[in-house]
């Protein structure tokens, strides 16, 4: 976890307060944030499931795969007729929310809420992310109303942003990185996905505990993987967990300092020699 995820006690006190506010507010109705960075998700996760709300709680980023995404508190007669019990990275949370969205259920307060734009350069120099999102908030546009950024060298990048961000930035943006760029509405075909790249991982472990999906993931001793674990070298859904025996749920983002980030799908049931088979998946 970088330095500028972190929370002073102050600022994490007034963000749980916000959500609080949202809890309460979405009792008979939708209630959106603006944009939370995976750390800022969690804490929303653990602060409504604190409330007894985690059954209402779902993020959404405008497609799914979203990394920045905002929170969406939806009221009780919204809520699946079966519990929802993963967590807040897990795809079967999003799928729900994305099936509300479709049905029309929401009345297009989710599905308003967020906005893709496509920004078309002149072609004469590649632009990367970075160019973009210095563009976007050079124009004075604040951190939680902008979303997920998607590059591609055959195509034009799509933004994503909170729909009353999006007349100025429409109006407003003229360049990135020194290069022409032309904004306008996206239209995302259906079924569209923002592109993540993987490496699919297949193995098995004695237990679902941290350690030992640490010393499979990153192909280190248990001794190795104990040691990351107990010096803060590991985070658990984006927050720095020491406890080696730590549960590890279906969905769990699991990021350890110099081998890589990755996503725990979830076991296969115990084989013959009674381990437990699971599969994962690390970013590339």
């Amino acid at each position: 976890m970088s330095s500028k995820d972190k929370f002073t006690v102050r600022d994490e006190a007034m963000f749980r307060g916000h959500v609080s506010d949202l809890v309460t507010a979405s009792e008979y109705t939708v209630k959106t944030s603006g944009f939370l960075s995976p750390l800022e998700q969690r804490i929303a996760f653990d602060t409504a499931k604190s409330l007894g709300a985690e059954q209402r709680c779902f993020f959404w980023g405008g497609a799914p795969e979203a990394e920045r995404r905002i929170l969406v508190m939806i009221p009780d007669w919204m809520t699946p007729e079966e519990p929802v019990l993963c967590g807040s990275f897990d795809e079967e949370r999003e799928d729900i929310l994305r099936d509300i969205i479709l049905s029309g259920a929401d009345g297009g307060d989710i599905s308003g809420a967020v906005c893709a734009v496509e920004i078309s350069s002149e072609g004469f120099r590649d632009l990367e992310h970075k160019d973009y999102m210095g563009a976007i908030l050079g124009l004075g546009i604040k951190r939680e109303l902008l979303g997920d950024i998607v590059t591609s060298e055959a195509a034009p990048a799509i933004a994503f942003l909170l729909k009353s961000a999006v007349p100025f930035v429409e109006e407003n943006l003229e360049k990135a990185g020194r290069e022409g760029v032309k904004v306008e509405i996206a239209e995302l075909p259906e079924g569209y996905r923002i592109p993540r790249e993987f490496e699919v991982i297949s193995d098995t472990v004695m237990s679902l505990r941290l350690d030992g999906l640490v010393k499979s993931l990153c192909k280190v001793s248990r001794e190795d993987a104990a040691s990351l674990v107990e010096k803060g070298e590991v985070t658990l859904n984006y927050i720095v967990e020491t406890e080696k025996d730590a549960p590890v749920s279906k969905g769990d983002v699991i990021s350890v300092r110099g081998h890589g980030k990755f996503i725990y799908d979830g076991d296969r049931g115990v084989n013959r020699r009674g381990r437990i088979r699971f599969d994962a998946r690390k970013y590339i």
